[in-house]
């Protein structure tokens, strides 16, 4: 009896024991680092384990709140503090905010590391790593309908619908569960490649189970159905065989299915089409190459033949859709291009939507093309452009199709991210299983079930000209201090002997009301005087204290007399 029951508390120990041994289930770590603050700079890191996978890495132009800075890639840190897991990256489809930050991205990683994207992909890829002299990298094509093995990751990648061609989305099955990544997408039934959404492979992933969809929010507070892209077509054929003149059309040089229709309208109308703008020369030229771009080569004229063509016999394809200063409507509305120019009577068609924080440069442009006397057309004259991104309904035939358990919106602002959460709750989904992030906040899968994790250090980083991450917040906010403020110097002589200030200064005004009145500056000159005279009373010549109090002085009296705070920035030259 003993025995058998010694036996019985010995089974139990090992049982126990055995329970205790039994392993962890899996974790999925899903991190946005970028895209869920604007239109722009996508970047998501999935972690399991020990492997990781990156989807897009993207760029953003700034607005006015980042004066001098040309570019923003989202803070990659993580990435770089984990990447001996880094398994590849997936980039969805070719455009910028998808593809942007890829060059410094890469060269920051220590290891090689391999790219994944579709033929045109990765053709605009390479261009954009020439660019920056950077080949040390594995491009690897995919193909909609297959599918890869990336440590844990099963990635199948599946067609979408969108204003480039070779776009993607990706269906990810791993040991905590599964998860649908859509890309940018619209549902256009009427699609110039023949290339439309594959509905029956998200069907079948929905039907495998969904526990995760992420979903192109940038059209979520649109109603009803995009525009197909066909639409456009018809529009720029009448436009252009009815234009008396030169017709400039200008779009974003990635748009390869726009670019397609003008040359299609060019040619029905009997014209010839010229690119100009380096971006859109190197990707019509990646786009023919590849076979995504179809136009004879005679029907395209090199920018500096058009000189001698009549001026209504060609149609001139250029960048500047967004009033970029340096782009080439840019500089043909100020008569700044070195072949081509606008004249009045000239027909100029703006094929794009101002991305948020460009609607200024924009008007700017227009205006000057105003000026000239040309006959404009944008969206709101004339159908000359769609979005490439699905509207409401169309977000919720997506969320109907996938059957998600738990839903993300990502791609966009946060008034797309919570009207793409409304849409999601109308069609059903519990709004305890819809989760609205910040870049940083992390999510956690496990046995397909969501929760919110611990976040990850996020941000930006600031790219201009060749420096890349090494302007400061106190940087920028130095600069818009100067743009909206104005700028005073004010150099203060002092002894080498006794390191004592001198009565002595001398004050200059940059953008400061009033500084052309000799007054101001004379007043500004004895506050500064007078704080020195404090300072030589109490026997301190420190030069900090000099500076400070200074400082001080000038700052409060032009807040007093004209309203301003500039920057007042003291200077100790010792005599």
């Amino acid at each position: 009896m003993n025995e058998a029951k010694k036996r019985t508390t010995n089974d139990s120990k090992a049982s126990k024991t055995k329970k205790s041994a039994r392993p962890k289930a899996p974790i999925l770590k899903i991190i946005p680092l970028g895209g869920l603050d604007g239109i722009g700079k996508n970047m998501t890191a999935f972690e399991c384990g020990d492997d990781m996978i990156l989807v897009d890495a993207g760029l953003m132009f700034p607005d006015d709140d980042y004066p001098g800075i040309d570019l923003l890639v989202p803070d990659y840190t993580y990435v770089l503090e984990n990447e001996h897991k880094l398994r590849g990256i997936i980039i969805t489809h070719g455009h910028e905010d998808h593809t942007g930050a890829l060059p410094y991205l890469l060269k920051d990683l220590s290891k090689r590391a391999v790219v994944y994207g579709t033929k045109l992909t990765l053709g605009l890829i390479e261009g954009k790593l020439d660019e920056h002299r950077f080949r040390d990298v594995t491009l690897q094509e995919i193909k909609a309908g297959t599918s890869e093995k990336l440590g844990v990751f099963g990635c199948n990648f599946f067609s979408v619908n969108h204003s480039i061609p070779g776009a993607l989305g990706v269906f990810i099955q791993t040991p905590a569960g599964n998860v649908m990544h859509t890309g940018d997408f619209k549902l256009d039934q009427t699609p110039i490649d023949g290339v439309v959404t594959d509905f029956g492979a998200i069907c079948r992933f929905a039907d495998i189970g969904i526990d995760l969809l992420m979903s192109d929010s940038t059209n979520a507070d649109t109603r009803a159905f995009t525009r197909s892209e066909a639409e456009v077509g018809e529009a720029l054929t009448e436009i252009i065989q009815n234009a008396k003149r030169r017709v400039i059309v200008s779009s974003f040089a990635s748009h390869i299915h726009r670019i397609q229709q003008v040359c299609d309208a060019t040619v029905k109308s009997g014209r010839k089409v010229v690119v100009t703008g380096r971006s859109m020369v190197a990707n019509t030229t990646i786009a023919r190459k590849l076979g995504y771009l179809n136009i004879d080569d005679d029907d395209m004229i090199d920018a500096y033949e058009a000189k001698d063509m009549p001026r209504h016999k060609m149609v001139v394809l250029c960048t500047g859709s967004q009033g970029e200063p340096l782009s080439a409507l840019t500089k043909m509305a100020n008569n700044e291009h070195r072949t081509l120019d606008i004249e009045a009577g000239d027909t100029v068609i703006v094929s794009a939507t101002p991305v948020p924080g460009n609607e200024k440069a924009v008007n700017r442009v227009k205006n000057s093309l105003a000026k000239i006397g040309v006959d404009f057309y944008d969206k709101e004259r004339a159908p000359v452009h769609v979005s490439g991104h699905a509207a409401s309904e169309e977000l919720k035939i997506m969320l109907r199709m996938a059957r998600p358990k738990n839903f993300m919106p990502v791609h966009g602002e946060t008034i797309h991210l919570q009207a793409h959460a409304r849409l999601a709750e109308s069609v059903g989904i519990p709004k305890k299983n819809i989760f609205v992030l910040d870049n940083g906040n992390v999510l956690e899968m496990k046995n397909g079930k969501v929760t919110y994790g611990e976040p990850v250090d996020s941000g930006v980083i600031l790219v201009e000209g060749l420096s890349v991450g090494d302007i400061s917040e106190v940087v920028l906010k130095d600069r818009k201090t100067l743009a909206n403020q104005g700028f005073v110097s004010v150099v203060i002589l002092v002894s080498k002997r006794t390191k004592m200030p001198l009565q002595d200064v001398e004050i200059t005004m940059r953008g400061v009301s009033g500084s052309e009145d000799a007054s101001l500056i004379e007043d500004a000159t004895f506050v500064a005087l007078e704080a020195l005279g404090e300072i030589e009373n109490h026997g301190k010549g420190d030069p900090s204290l000099v500076k400070r109090e200074v400082r001080t002085a000038v700052s409060k009296f032009l807040w007093k007399r004209v309203r301003q705070r500039p920057m007042v920035i003291p200077i100790i030259v010792e005599v």
